[in-house]
Order: C-alpha cells, then structure tokens, then sequence
C-alpha cells in the first residue's frame, strides 16, 4: 500500500521538501518566513506526504487557510505545474494527431514521397522532350509547305524548333516549387 502511494505522488505535482515549499512561496510574492512555514507544518495547516514530499494542492489550500499575503508577482508567478503538464500533455497529443493524419493522408495517396515525385518529373520530361523532337522532324516539310515556305530551309526552321523547346525545357528543369493538381476521380463521375 505504502508503495503504490510512492508511486502515484510521481505523477502528481509536488515538492520535494518544506524549503521548495517556502522558496517557491516567496519567488510567487508571498509574504512568509521559513519559522512561520515550519510552524504551519507543525500545527497541520500544510501535510508533507508519507515520501516527505509536499503536494501541489496542499500548498494551494495552505495560501487560503494560512490567509498568506502577497506583496509582489503576480498569479503567473506561481507555476502551476498541472497546468504547465496538461498543456506539454495536449501538445504533444496534437502532434501525434497531426502525425497519424498525414500517415493516414499518404495512405490513401494523397500525398507522395519527394523522391518518387521527382523521380516521375524527370520520366515525364523526358518522354515530354522526345515526343517533340519526334514531332518536329516528322512535321517540319508539312509545316514549312504549309507556310508558303522552301522545303530546303527545313534544317533551320527544324533548329529553330530546337531551341525553342530546350528553352522552354530548360525552365521547365530548373522550377524548384513543383505545384501539382491532385484531380479526384470522384468529383469527374
């Protein structure tokens, strides 16, 4: 029995002594002195614990009954360690949300990892860049007839074609932010 209140006080805000106590008053702006603090203990307005420990609440309680004054500071002074653990406890329960969110975001393909996006990208461009090359050398007398021009000049207009797409490739490589529009299959039915 002793042992099971052990160990429930390591996950209750407390203090580990009477002088933890007084130092925690005084830094919170309290009025008091070690004789009175000790004297208090003594009369049983404050209870250490079985481990000699001093509880967060009784310490509380103690401010009340002991009618304590408070000369400076202010209620942010006084840490409430409680609180101070609930809000740690809530972040990090916010975090995990967050985390199983997006693991459960990635499953459904919603999201990628960077590697395989980029990795897909440059497949693309590639199939991109052949598939126009391959159109202008089989389309470039078409198009040079189709404009009223000479068949003989289709070697620099076939060039000229060339270079217009390694520019626009090139800028098309050299984006850093990719922006992707993910379409869902539902909302085309």
């Amino acid at each position: 029995m002793k042992q099971d209140m052990v160990d429930q006080s390591k996950y209750i805000p407390s203090f580990s002594n009477r002088r933890s106590v007084l130092l925690h008053l005084q830094k919170a702006g309290y009025q008091i002195s070690r004789s009175k603090l000790y004297e208090d203990f003594k009369k049983g307005l404050i209870r250490k614990q079985v481990d000699k420990t001093v509880l967060e609440s009784e310490v509380r309680a103690y401010i009340i009954a002991g009618n304590l004054k408070r000369v400076d500071g202010s209620l942010e002074d006084l840490s409430d360690l409680q609180t101070q653990k609930s809000k740690e406890e809530l972040k990090k329960l916010k975090e995990q949300v967050a985390k199983l969110q997006f693991e459960r975001e990635k499953d459904q393909g919603k999201y990628i990892p960077r590697n395989e996006f980029e990795s897909e990208l440059a497949a693309r461009a590639v199939v991109f860049d052949s598939g126009f090359r391959h159109a202008f050398n089989v389309k470039a007398r078409e198009w040079i007839a189709l404009v009223g021009g000479k068949p003989e000049k289709s070697a620099d207009f076939l060039q000229a074609l060339n270079e217009m797409l390694d520019e626009q490739l090139t800028s098309y490589a050299a984006t850093k932010t990719f922006h992707v529009l993910f379409i869902d299959d539902d909302l085309k039915n």
